[in-house]
């Protein structure tokens, strides 16, 4: 397992350039897809080799975006088995890409307009706009793929023997993190009115991901976030592991730095844990009203 990172100001052009490309993309799969709730309709899959929409409906045909950052390029295709292809490349603009994307659309016969504004970004200049940001570093992307990919391993083994509604790792346009969601099934109505925070915060959930860091936390980081967001933890805070993890009121979330997953002798087991803990403070805090048939262990055998 490759045990190396980079700090999100080690390669910010690089990271902010394709958090762009990546967006146009997840718009996309947005404008053509059939809603779903908590926003699950805009989720994209972590691959081998890279990310992509999965299938987007459209008139004609089905067809999708995948970028493949293992061999730098993206391929627009559909299901009559047209294709077109755009290298990613160091000097690319978010411009440059945002006509490319959008000409090989229309070559394929899926026009798709969207809106150009960046979504939870640092630095919202309009797609066919954007000339500044045209970084590409091979070596930190792969970094990167490789850093999803061993954060995929650690969310799949948490989520996957919770039964009820689960929502298994996919990656996120908007933040560009990679999470998963365990659902309660109780209704939880959000207090605020921003269409996101409306659409996605409707019932009891507890979500864990990784994120490669922002502008705001530079280090790259797992996290679990409780719904309804959870001020204070009480004395529970020594029941949370392993040692270097810890609670951020002010962000009501529970995080592990990558940096400290990897210092442990068994990584994995160290983001695993992190993420029971998490779950079984939080059920302290507020008990979900099914929880033993939730966590109930699965019986199959072999």
């Amino acid at each position: 397992m490759d045990q190396r990172f980079r700090n999100y100001t080690e390669w910010q052009d690089t990271a902010d350039t394709l958090h762009l490309f990546l967006q146009m993309a997840g718009k996309v799969k947005l404008g053509r897809s059939y809603k779903r709730p908590e926003w699950a309709h805009v989720r994209m899959d972590c691959t081998i080799q890279g990310i992509g929409t999965g299938i987007i409906p459209a008139d004609a045909c089905n067809f999708e975006i995948y970028f493949n950052l293992a061999q730098h390029h993206v391929d627009v295709q559909n299901s009559l088995g047209a294709r077109v292809r755009i290298p990613l490349v160091d000097g690319l603009s978010v411009a440059d890409f945002y006509g490319q994307l959008m000409e090989a659309l229309e070559v394929l016969g899926t026009p798709t307009p969207i809106n150009t504004v960046p979504q939870e970004f640092h630095d919202p200049v309009p797609f066919d706009q954007d000339a500044k940001h045209h970084s590409y570093d091979r070596e930190a992307v792969e970094l990167f793929l490789a850093n999803l990919q061993f954060a995929y391993r650690c969310l799949a083994g948490f989520l996957a023997p919770m039964r009820g509604k689960v929502d298994m790792p996919a990656y996120w346009f908007g933040t560009m993190d990679l999470s998963g969601n365990v659902f309660s099934g109780q209704p939880a109505p959000y207090s605020g009115t921003d269409v996101i925070g409306r659409n996605g915060f409707d019932e009891k959930f507890f979500e864990v991901g990784f994120w490669p860091g922002d502008t705001k936390n530079t280090a790259p980081s797992f996290y679990a976030l409780p719904y309804p967001f959870l001020a204070d933890i009480g004395t529970y805070g020594s029941l949370l592991e392993p040692s270097m993890a810890q609670f951020l009121p002010e962000e009501s979330e529970f995080v592990l730095r990558l940096e400290d997953a990897f210092a442990a002798r068994d990584p994995q087991k160290a983001v695993e844990d992190f993420f029971r803990s998490s779950f079984g403070i939080l059920q302290r805090v507020d008990r979900w009203k099914d929880l033993d048939w939730i966590t109930e262990p699965l019986t199959y055998g072999g």
